[in-house]
């Protein structure tokens, strides 16, 4: 029933809710942008090497997934070997 859409639009709902607020929305979006503005560097470089880093494991999986899809099929092949003469 809740699945991740639902806690998805829970989060977009409470975001809005805490920076759209009437009485205290422009504080925490002005603290909001400082923050990010002094933090902005390090959080792209953070997310660029774990990008790149997320990449790599990808194509080494694949890789992997490739070696051992080519071992089941020479098993596969030895197999029918065996059976059918």
């Amino acid at each position: 029933m809740f699945g991740p859409r639902m806690l998805l639009g829970a989060v977009i709902g409470g975001a809005a809710v805490y920076f759209l607020d009437p009485q205290n929305g422009a504080q925490r979006r002005e603290r909001l942008m400082n923050w990010w503005d002094q933090n902005r560097e390090p959080v792209m470089q953070t997310a660029h090497a774990r990008a790149a880093e997320a990449q790599a494991m990808a194509a080494e999986v694949q890789a992997k997934a490739a070696e051992m899809g080519g071992r089941a099929n020479e098993k596969v092949t030895e197999l029918r070997s065996k059976v059918r003469p």
